[in-house]
């Protein structure tokens, strides 16, 4: 009886013990054999397709000097500046293509927005309260803060366009609708 009990308890579990032992063994050695290329390797695979890292991407990746990694970023910076903005001479030309790139925003939600009740600057609503220059210099709205609380908030008839729209999707519809009222919307 204790050398059937010394099989089950000591025997069995030792030889499944070493059996599992050399089948991991040899799981080991089969996936030691992969060929995993190394950090170092893929950095310099993926620094030949340097327009699609961006600069905070390859400082992290790498484990190169570190003025490689600038030499990357630089030119990454380079060729993105070159794609994205446009050639300006000023920051008031720069100001200009962002004041230009603002309105046209808010022609186009103006347009499908407000229209309805104000196409051309009138109002189909209360036909004194329209939005040409006049009348919001009479009702103290003639400031591009004064018509963002109006669309923001909404008064009498005019429904609140908050949640709707977005502040800068608001802030550019009154900058379209005070730039129509100076140019006594000639352009509408």
């Amino acid at each position: 009886m204790k050398k059937a009990l010394l099989v089950v308890f000591v025997l069995l579990p030792l030889m499944i013990f070493t059996y599992a032992c050399s089948q991991s063994e040899s799981i080991v050695s089969s996936v030691s054999e992969i060929d995993v290329p190394s950090v170092s390797s893929m950095i310099d695979n993926i620094s030949h397709v340097g327009e699609v890292l961006k600069p905070s991407s390859a400082a992290i990746v790498s484990e190169k000097p570190a003025d490689e990694a600038d030499k990357v970023d630089e030119v990454v910076k380079e060729e993105t500046t070159q794609e994205v903005l446009p050639e300006v001479s000023s920051a008031s030309e720069v100001e200009e293509v962002v004041q230009i790139s603002s309105l046209d925003e808010g022609k186009s939600l103006f347009n499908a927005n407000c229209a309805a009740c104000h196409a051309g600057g009138v109002n189909r609503v209360v036909a004194s309260k329209s939005l040409k220059k006049d009348a919001l210099i009479e009702y103290d709205m003639y400031s591009q803060d004064a018509i963002a609380y109006q669309i923001t908030n909404g008064k009498n008839a005019m429904p609140a366009f908050k949640g709707r729209l977005e502040p800068e999707q608001i802030q550019n519809i009154a900058a379209y609708v005070l730039n129509q009222a100076d140019n006594n919307w000639s352009d509408s």
